[in-house]
């Protein structure tokens, strides 16, 4: 366990802790290192990382997750000695108060990356001495000729990892080949870097992101493509997408990721386009963004909270692979006279709707039910096609295709009293098809939970339903939508809140989202304590600890290029509940 556990943290670190792409040549170097000169970066250098101020940001991270936590050791020193295998005594000698830093680079044979890890020591050879000297003494130093670099050996059993010490740096790799290609550079060049000033950052650079993160990632994305190369029928609405954001990876001139603790943890990510024009540059200047309004005027019982913003023309284009993805459902493939019917309605609705969205979820004693609120173009167009849509399940090949799986779709319109304009029902009823559960598992098995004699409850609330409405309403003001356990509830909240109690009313929900600022492209909001306790039963239970995650692009400005942006912002009690989770294990 130790073994690994050091393991991690050397790999962890090397990748993910520090942006040192701004070097300055004349910062002062460490007094033990003073002699020795920068070296070149090493060949397929991926990321470079900085951890500024170890026991300040070891002490953060132990009072954010809290609880037993207490008992991990109370220093950045005595964590390293543990997790190192080195006696507990030395762990004085390691700086807490100096960067930690650390490199990766790509492996040759295209395994995982390798990383190095530096982690400064007030002075070099007496913490050699410390450890090689003595009736104590652990290990023995094995300098390496080419290097300069004292390698610890240990002198019983094996370390759960490579140590080294060059200057006044304790390297630390996962075998002593990638300690004495990378720790030169970590111990020599690194420590002249600019400081960030977050608490953990990684700069990823332009050779990186066009070579081995872009290859990686199209490695993953070649995995789930079918043989012929083309995407799976499931994976049709995604591909365009994913293809895209290929694209836009290979385009960028550096990548970034920083964490920043506080009262809550902060992680960033951005992306720097390259110049000319390229994918990245033209996806940074049409991407829709806004504010985080429409999400704010969800109903205030939200637990999950979603707003996506997109343009009209980046709609247009997503159509011809919607129709693509229908028509994936059908056996053989949709007539050319039902695809441009299909292709129509999409097109329509597409036209007709607003260049944002938001939904959310919310839970009462019975289940969860969904709602959408949706911006909205013109009103009759929309009406006109959301009809056309709910016709196409009357095309014969599409209608076969519901009833192999058992399914018929119908609508109409809906009662729902108290609420201004026509609501539409849409019914989704699982009938005796083909593949429909019969048996045990079947209908009759459903009929239990109803009637209070068919078997255990908790065995009856694993069903699926016989049948789920989706009910919605179109106005000037938006189209709004709901499905789930009780739509009629669900659609009067989300209309209602327009005017009574919504989410920008609750003080935790509007300190977390309103830092998002007005380049919104995704925001994504959960309440992941409260949205537990109503899963067990518990609804309204829970403290809240909201946890944001948002993505967009910043405009360029005056002396900044445009840039993409990432960002997670998790509440401290959401981090405790995991570490207690996670402990539990």
């Amino acid at each position: 366990m130790r073994r690994g556990a050091a393991a991690l943290l050397a790999t962890v670190l090397g990748l993910s802790a520090g942006a040192l792409g701004c070097k300055s040549p004349g910062a002062p170097s460490d007094a033990g290192a003073a002699a020795l000169s920068p070296v070149p970066a090493p060949a397929g250098l991926i990321a470079e990382a900085f951890l500024p101020t170890p026991d300040a940001t070891w002490a953060r991270a132990r009072a954010l997750v809290g609880g037993s936590a207490a008992l991990l050791p109370s220093s950045a020193g005595a964590l390293a000695a543990s997790l190192l295998g080195l006696p507990i005594t030395v762990a004085s000698e390691i700086d807490g108060g100096v960067p930690v830093l650390g490199a990766a680079v790509e492996a040759a044979d295209g395994a995982r990356p390798r990383a190095a890890l530096g982690i400064h020591v007030k002075d070099g050879g007496r913490f050699i001495d410390q450890l090689t000297r003595g009736e104590g003494a652990r290990f023995r130093a094995k300098p390496d000729a080419a290097t300069a670099i004292a390698l610890l050996e240990p002198l019983q059993g094996a370390s759960p990892v490579a140590l080294g010490v060059l200057g006044n740096y304790l390297l630390v790799a996962e075998t002593p080949g990638d300690l004495i290609s990378l720790g030169p550079y970590v111990a020599r060049t690194m420590p002249q870097a600019q400081v960030p000033k977050e608490d953990l950052a990684v700069e990823i650079p332009r050779a990186a992101l066009e070579g081995p993160v872009l290859k990686a990632a199209r490695s993953a994305w070649d995995k789930a493509r079918g043989p012929d190369g083309a995407p799976r029928a499931t994976a049709v609405p995604l591909g365009p997408m994913i293809e895209s954001a290929l694209a836009m990876l290979g385009d960028l001139e550096r990548a970034r990721l920083t964490l920043v603790l506080d009262e809550n943890a902060h992680l960033r990510v951005s992306g720097t386009p390259k110049a000319g024009g390229g994918p990245a540059s033209k996806a940074s200047a049409e991407l829709a963004v806004g504010d985080v309004k429409p999400l704010l005027n969800l109903p205030a019982d939200s637990l999950v909270g979603i707003l996506v913003r997109d343009r009209a023309a980046t709609r247009a284009e997503d159509v011809p692979r919607l129709v693509d993805a229908l028509a994936g459902l059908v056996e053989g493939d949709l007539p050319a006279a039902e695809r441009e019917r299909v292709g129509a309605a999409i097109r329509a609705a597409s036209d007709a709707r607003g260049d944002w969205f938001a939904g959310g979820l919310r839970f009462d004693g019975a289940g969860p039910t969904a709602f959408v609120r949706a911006a909205v173009g013109d009103r009759a167009k929309l009406e006109a096609s959301i009809q056309d849509l709910l016709g196409s399940a009357e095309i014969p090949p599409i209608k076969a295709a519901l009833q192999r799986e058992g399914l018929r779709v119908s609508a109409g319109k809906a009662a729902l009293p108290l609420l201004d304009g026509d609501v539409r029902r849409v019914r989704f009823e699982r009938t005796a098809g083909a593949s429909a559960p019969t048996g045990a598992g079947g209908a009759q098995a459903r009929k239990g939970p109803q009637g209070g004699k068919g078997g255990p409850a908790a065995q009856g609330a694993s069903l699926p339903p016989s049948s789920i409405e989706l009910l919605y309403l179109v106005r000037d003001d938006g189209l709004f939508a709901s499905v789930g356990n009780d739509p009629g509830a669900g659609l009067r909240s989300v209309v209602g809140a327009l005017q009574g109690e919504r989410l920008g009313e609750i003080p935790s929900m509007k300190t977390a989202l309103a830092p998002l600022g007005s380049d919104i492209a995704f925001a994504l909001v959960v309440e992941p304590l409260r949205l537990v306790a109503s899963r067990l039963g518990q609804p309204g239970a829970g403290d809240t600890a909201p946890v944001v995650i948002a993505a967009g692009a910043a405009p360029e400005s005056a002396g900044s290029p445009a840039a993409f942006w990432a960002r997670a912002d998790v509440a401290a009690a959401a981090i405790r509940e995991l570490a207690r989770l996670g402990g539990a294990f």
